[in-house]
């Protein structure tokens, strides 16, 4: 069975093809979005917790019955930046019991 931190870096290498096509400049920081769902309000503030003391920002809201944690840090997107962001977020949200859902970060030519 393929961990979460393994799919999501998985889906970089076809990302990083389609993100050379636009002509975007990996190295350029940009803000990139992390997105993550909680069954309990407590597992989603402490998560959030935990991204804050790493230098995010933390937006949460409630869809349905899950609340829904969106962490933002500006970062570049060269191959080891990613693998690293990756690890960090996907360890805290999964720590507290959340299902990591991805990243996403605009194209900056």
């Amino acid at each position: 069975m393929t961990s979460t931190y393994e799919y999501q870096l998985s889906m970089w290498a076809p990302q990083r093809q389609q993100r050379a096509e636009m002509g975007d400049v990996l190295e350029t920081p940009r803000l990139v979005e992390h997105f993550a769902y909680f069954s309990r309000r407590s597992q989603a503030q402490a998560a959030a917790d935990d991204l804050i003391t790493a230098g995010f920002e933390v937006a949460r809201a409630r869809r349905g019955l899950k609340t829904v944690l969106k962490a933002t840090r500006t970062e570049a997107l060269g191959d080891d930046q990613v693998a690293r962001f990756l690890r960090e977020v996907v360890d805290i949200v999964e720590r507290h019991r959340g299902d990591y859902d991805g990243w996403g970060a605009t194209v900056e030519a």
